[in-house]
């Protein structure tokens, strides 16, 4: 396992990472195929494996996944980095002081590695929001400061905001086919060495090449998101059977394809979810496959082929969202 500096915080973790977004969330009735023993037993798997970086945030499973994190790794707590993300209803900044000693508590720990504002809130000062980051870092609850899904521009806001710490970090969506951080935001992080965390690595498993249009799957989480669209899901086979092809001659699998692709940038942690020790064990591996120029190119045309066909489906999803719920 590869491992890379978050920023200049001196934190060092794998490439490949742990998502914690559904963890717990079979308590709102998403997702109950997944059970807490099995996500602590892919936790542990995947820390057995050389991963060492959990991302998880107060609002996953109304604040369970934190609690499932922190009981994964409390035997080896000292050898993980542990991020997780304040709420946009909490950047105030007394709401971030006291969302962070929450936080500390459900995760069982004494310290934040990595604290992240998860979503800008504009109706809040940023400033505000960024002293409170920059208070508990003087007061050793936290050891680093991130941002999520914060622009280029709102990113460099918020670094302006602070007097000494530096945002080390900024986590957003980046997979082979949702790529809009490509055209600026992308360049600004490789710029001013801010490593990007990238949710949905494999866009919610629809890079795992496994759906089709008459297989689409039927959960709620994905009925909602527009790849699944059957018309989207008939203009992927293209990209579908190259990553098929590519992952039969290295003896993968497309999902760690999809993810070794992503891994060519250097600068870059992916942070798939798990739901077993199986998953922890095949997302580890993606870590060690080395896609050639020629393949790293072939996929990305590929992918920007379907993002720019796709978009049809985008106008459809009130609709589909409305037949779901």
């Amino acid at each position: 396992m590869r491992y890379v500096q978050l920023g200049g915080s001196g934190l060092k973790v794998s490439r490949i990472g742990l998502g914690a977004w559904q963890v717990g969330s079979s308590e709102w009735g998403w997702n109950k195929d997944y059970s807490e023993k099995d996500i602590v037993e892919a936790i542990m798997r995947a820390h057995e494996l050389g991963v060492n970086f959990i991302d998880t945030a107060e609002i996953y499973g109304g604040g369970l996944s934190e609690v499932i994190v922190g009981r994964a790794v409390k035997e080896f707590r000292d050898e993980v980095v542990i991020a997780t993300k304040v709420w946009v209803t909490h950047l105030t900044y007394d709401g971030v002081i006291k969302a962070c000693e929450r936080s500390l508590s459900r995760l069982g720990t004494d310290v934040i590695d990595l604290y992240q504002v998860h979503w800008p809130n504009p109706l809040i000062p940023l400033s505000s929001t960024m002293r409170a980051m920059e208070r508990l870092v003087e007061l050793g609850k936290v050891r680093a400061i991130g941002v999520s899904n914060f622009s280029a521009t709102r990113l460099r806001t918020a670094q302006e905001c602070l007097r000494r710490e530096e945002i080390v970090t900024n986590q957003v969506k980046y997979n082979l086919v949702e790529r809009g951080i490509e055209r600026g935001l992308l360049p600004y992080c490789e710029r001013e060495k801010i490593t990007i965390i990238a949710y949905s690595p494999l866009a919610q498993g629809f890079l795992t090449a496994k759906y089709s249009s008459s297989n689409a799957p039927r959960d709620l989480v994905r009925r909602i998101n527009p790849l699944f669209d059957p018309l989207v899901l008939r203009r992927a086979e293209p990209l579908f059977r190259l990553l098929r092809d590519i992952a039969a001659r290295r003896g993968a699998s497309p999902d760690q394809v999809a993810l070794a692709w992503l891994l060519k940038r250097p600068n870059l942690v992916a942070i798939p979810g798990v739901k077993n020790p199986q998953q922890a064990e095949s997302n580890a591996a993606a870590e060690g496959i080395e896609l050639s120029e020629e393949e790293w190119e072939a996929l990305a045309r590929e992918g920007a082929k379907l993002s720019k066909k796709g978009l049809l489906p985008y106008l459809r999803t009130p609709l589909r969202i409305l037949g779901a719920v």
